[in-house]
């Protein structure tokens, strides 16, 4: 049952990806090589987490593997199949069916506090430059003074650039590397 389920979501992801390809960024959801990576620094200690463009759960369950409790957890997906099927994997999850430039500038009214740690699945590279750095901006802007932003890409480079690392002087760093993942895979780390 459990290989039915996944096949299903390879179905919808690959459905997904051929009339969306720039926004998916991958043939494939996340591997669990990847995931694990992107929730490395996941502890229970953690306050807020924010995962953004969480697809169909991939990274969001190794962070739930990780001690965050489900009602605690904050998923951001614009695409309303991937929304429904996070609904029905992870019925206790907050779930914001909603583009992510848009729920970061409402996060600090919706929620009146800061975010720990952000996880993004969004193809920032697909991104061009002006709302790429928006989204960064505004991400770094929502931190709390330890918070970081975990980053998954397919290139070597940061998806943060110069500037907005400069503007903020922020540290980055390549946490990790799977070659694991359709396509291979680059962890950066972004943090204060």
């Amino acid at each position: 049952l459990e290989i039915i389920n996944e096949m299903k979501l390879i179905f919808v992801w690959l459905k997904n990806w051929l009339k969306y390809p720039l926004v998916l960024g991958a043939v494939l959801p996340t591997q669990k090589f990847a995931s694990d990576l992107m929730a490395s620094d996941v502890n229970s200690e953690l306050g807020t987490v924010v995962e953004l463009g969480a697809g169909t759960g991939q990274i969001t369950q190794s962070i739930l593997n990780k001690g965050i409790k489900e009602e605690d957890l904050i998923l951001v997906e614009i695409n309303k199949e991937f929304s429904k099927i996070l609904k029905e994997k992870f019925p206790k999850a907050q779930i914001y069916s909603e583009d992510v430039i848009s729920f970061l500038e409402k996060f600090q009214k919706r929620f009146n506090r800061k975010i720990d740690l952000i996880i993004s699945g969004i193809p920032l590279v697909s991104l061009n430059k002006k709302t790429r750095d928006k989204l960064c901006e505004i991400s770094v802007e929502n931190l709390s003074e330890s918070g970081k932003f975990f980053q998954i890409t397919y290139f070597i480079r940061c998806s943060f650039s110069k500037e907005v690392i400069k503007k903020y002087n922020l540290s980055k760093k390549l946490n990790g590397f799977t070659p694991f993942n359709v396509p291979p895979a680059f962890i950066w780390k972004i943090y204060k």
